[in-house]
């Protein structure tokens, strides 16, 4: 009984195989017709080409900032070549955001990135937050500002009295510091001070960290992958249609009109 089954199924493979080989000029004609019409679309269809930037931001974090967005498509409305925008956060990264611009024109791509950056930075939360830290940077130089000329009277003070006092010893310091030790600390807040003024001067919220990086090769449309697709679809589809077309044929012996 085991063999009697073993045989119909070879006999029933054998039969599938006859019926490709007898419509084999059908199954290779599609798959041509197809790898060709694939090959030709694929040469017609516009070039895109991608590039990619790194953002680094102070006021929210990647994911924070994507949520604000809705992770929408952001199309800058003064290049019409730019075909796809998407924000992605990096990962084990709490300030980067990388952003991948695909466009039909390389040279528009330096340029979407400025405006993206833009956008971002316009973003009410976004904007309400880069100038409250603006403020709070304001205030810590102005107080600084403060606490460094009132330290400068004071040195000025203290070493006034120094050399007022002629039986002061060495060493000896009735307020616990010494000028030296003051002019330290001025010396220190300068710096501070220079490092808020600094960071004042810098744009922030979204800044680009490194220029972008722009593929030199278009990376769209990828005419192996479609080639590819579409030898494989039309095989499948070459097969079916053979086995049908016998369907068909067998059903009209069986039934002749």
């Amino acid at each position: 009984m085991a063999e009697m089954n073993v045989r119909e199924d070879e006999i029933n493979l054998y039969d599938y195989w006859k019926v490709i080989v007898r419509r084999k000029r059908l199954i290779i004609g599609l798959f041509l017709v197809a790898i060709l019409v694939s090959a030709v679309i694929s040469l017609l269809m516009p070039k895109i080409y991608r590039g990619e930037v790194v953002l680094t931001q102070l006021v929210l974090s990647p994911k924070e900032l994507i949520a604000i967005t809705g992770n929408k498509e952001i199309l800058p409305t003064t290049h019409h070549s730019i075909t796809a925008i998407k924000l992605n956060a990096l990962k084990d990264s709490t300030d980067k955001l990388q952003v991948i611009i695909e466009a039909k024109s390389v040279d528009d791509i330096p340029a979407a990135v400025v405006e993206i950056i833009k956008y971002l930075n316009n973003i009410p939360f976004v904007n309400r937050s880069i100038e409250e830290g603006r403020q709070r940077l304001l205030k810590q130089s102005e107080e600084l500002s403060i606490v460094i000329e009132q330290s400068n009277k004071l040195a000025e003070t203290y070493e006034k009295l120094l050399k007022a006092s002629k039986y002061v010893p060495r060493g000896f310091s009735p307020a616990g510091f010494y000028p030296v030790d003051i002019r330290k600390r001025i010396s220190d807040m300068k710096v501070e001070k220079f490092t808020i003024e600094q960071a004042l001067n810098r744009p922030k919220g979204v800044e680009m960290l490194e220029k972008p990086y722009i593929l030199k090769n278009p990376v769209k449309p990828s005419i192996k992958k479609n080639i590819v697709i579409a030898g494989i679809t039309s095989l499948f589809a070459g097969i079916f249609l053979a086995f049908f077309m016998e369907f068909i044929k067998n059903m009209r012996r069986k039934n002749p009109q």
